[in-house]
């Protein structure tokens, strides 16, 4: 399985591919953590890199669409 990170919705600006499923999680909650400017109203809360939590975390990025998942 390939999964394909793509922190910009709009542009392929940032986008990775991966083989490992957590290498991935990392790389969004890195790009997408909270940065400096953010609106002090809006909390990112990253989804878990924890094996217990894999299939959870890459529901909620294939979700709002930063992740997608390609056969290989």
């Amino acid at each position: 399985m390939k999964y394909i990170a793509k922190p910009n919705l709009f542009n392929n600006v940032g986008l990775k591919e991966f083989n490992n499923p957590i290498d991935a999680l990392t790389y969004l909650n890195e790009v997408l953590g909270a940065k400096a400017g953010d609106h002090q109203d809006y909390v990112f809360i990253q989804p878990s890199t924890s094996k217990r939590n894999l299939k959870k975390s890459i529901e909620e990025y294939v979700g709002i669409g930063k992740l997608e998942l390609r056969p290989e």
